[in-house]
């Protein structure tokens, strides 16, 4: 097959990661593969040579309304010239709003490409309005169309998801040890969270929580590996400082081989408001780590049975964060247990089974059209 993956970049993030991983395969398979994107096509990921790389270089912000129209405007006509000169079977869009923009560039001419669609966000969260409504029409017109959770699926009409499927994220990092540390020789007193510092991964609750936990565990100490907005670590430590753990919250910033820090952890905990299948988690689950995670829309609870591979909590409920912690750091049985049991995600959520259901899914969407 000729197969496209467009998005807007390639710089470092979790669609880009998938999107490079299951293109390296792909090409693995036989299928010639694109990488599209809207920007001039800077990959941070490394790729098989056998994987192309086409910018559109149109990305950028506009300034008014008018300059908004005018950047669409180009953006379609872009979109129908490269889709003609190219004529790939299907372009895989990870974005719904990209796939609205192809669908609209291609009117009078999908017979020959189909379009399928990834949800990567949570689609409570996107902005409503009139151009929200435009899109969801436009998406009952796709080919296809892959959810990342079945929670996520069922904000969507019947007719997209009997056309769809829910493919979960894989264990794509390449920093994933294949040895993972026995639970005795974890360093217990050691916490770890892992992910973009803001209000979606609810750090101040993280932090709130840990102060609680930290006034009957003295030894423990929070390491937090990430980075925000300016400014927003600078807050985050100041209110560890006026929680009286200031000198037991650790910020570590972005590192790139962060699992070779976080890998022989006694604890990870994770605090987020709302996810879409969150690629931490899963990571430290595959290290063996016990996890707490709040039981948010939409990722977690298909991830973690609670109590089995992980503790859930109820989102910003600090004094159930900070006991389901005590549990872990007072229980060495659960906490071996709950490392166990996550072991088992290596399995289901392996890169080769992934890449597997991707591929199976994309080729029968095709084949439907041929």
């Amino acid at each position: 097959m000729k197969l496209v993956f467009f998005y807007g970049n390639l710089l470092r993030g979790g669609a880009q990661r998938v999107m490079c991983e299951l293109a390296n395969q792909f090409s693995a398979w036989g299928d010639q593969m694109t990488l599209l994107t809207m920007d001039a096509g800077k990959c941070e990921y490394e790729l098989s040579p056998s994987v192309k790389v086409q910018g559109l270089g149109l990305a950028g912000d506009s300034a008014n309304k008018l300059e908004s129209l005018s950047r669409m405007l180009n953006t379609l006509l872009a979109l129908r010239r490269w889709e003609r000169q190219e004529r790939p079977d299907a372009v895989i869009c990870f974005s719904t709003h990209l796939s609205f923009q192809l669908s609209l560039a291609l009117t009078g001419c999908r017979d020959r490409c189909s379009i399928i669609a990834s949800e990567r966000a949570n689609p409570q969260f996107r902005r409503k309005g009139a151009l929200d409504r435009v899109e969801r029409r436009y998406m009952e017109k796709l080919d296809g169309i892959i959810f990342q959770t079945q929670r996520v699926s069922m904000l969507f009409s019947e007719s997209l998801r009997e056309r769809g499927r829910v493919i979960h994220n894989g264990l794509f990092s390449r920093d994933i040890p294949e040895k993972v540390t026995d639970y005795g020789l974890r360093d217990r007193k050691r916490i770890c969270a892992m992910g973009r510092l803001g209000s979606q991964k609810a750090n101040d609750t993280m932090i709130k929580a840990f102060a609680i936990f930290a006034r009957s565990h003295p030894e423990h100490v929070l390491n937090i590996y990430g980075r925000g907005r300016e400014g927003v670590q600078e807050k985050l430590q100041k209110l560890a400082e006026e929680q009286g753990v200031g000198s037991r919250v650790v910020f570590h910033g972005s590192l790139p081989d962060v699992l070779e820090h976080v890998k022989d952890a006694g604890m990870f905990l994770m605090t987020s408001r709302f996810e879409g299948m969150p690629n931490a988690l899963m990571e430290a689950m595959a290290c063996g780590i016990p996890c707490v995670c709040t039981d948010c829309d939409f990722g977690p609870a298909e991830l973690i049975e609670d109590g089995v591979s992980g503790l859930l909590v109820p989102v910003d409920d600090v004094e159930a964060i900070a006991a389901a912690m005590a549990r872990i750091a007072d229980e060495p049985g659960l906490g071996e247990k709950l490392s166990e049991a996550a072991l088992k995600i290596r399995q289901t959520h392996s890169r080769e089974e992934i890449c597997r259901q991707y591929h199976d899914y994309i080729e029968k969407t095709v084949n439907r059209r041929r």
